[in-house]
């Protein structure tokens, strides 16, 4: 009986340890960049910092940032990967941009 107890007082020790080292706040924070489809079927990306100047969009604002009707603000010049400069501006859909953030399962 007491071997039991203890396996069942490890299993439930070991969940708990497992739950609480994925914080809720990691899976629901990706990055984000606006995107711009070129002519010939590649995309040029510049990447979007969050409303407190930080990588990863969490929680409401990467809903927000997701609504296909957002429109990201640009307050400082930006550089693609490939030189391509973006300057300060409002970007989105309705000017023929699109925000995309990495996948994840509500996708």
């Amino acid at each position: 009986m007491k071997k039991s107890n203890y396996l069942l007082s490890a299993i439930v020790a070991c969940s708990i340890a497992i739950m609480s080292s994925c914080s809720s706040t990691d899976e629901d924070c990706h990055e984000c960049h606006i995107a711009l489809e070129n002519q010939d079927g590649t995309e040029t990306m510049w990447e979007i910092s969050n409303s407190s100047g930080g990588e990863d969009f969490c929680a409401d604002e990467l809903i927000t940032v997701e609504d296909p009707t957002y429109m990201h603000t640009v307050t400082d010049t930006l550089t693609s990967s490939d030189g391509v400069v973006l300057v300060p501006g409002e970007y989105g859909v309705s000017n023929g941009y699109e925000i995309h953030c990495e996948e994840h399962a509500h996708e």
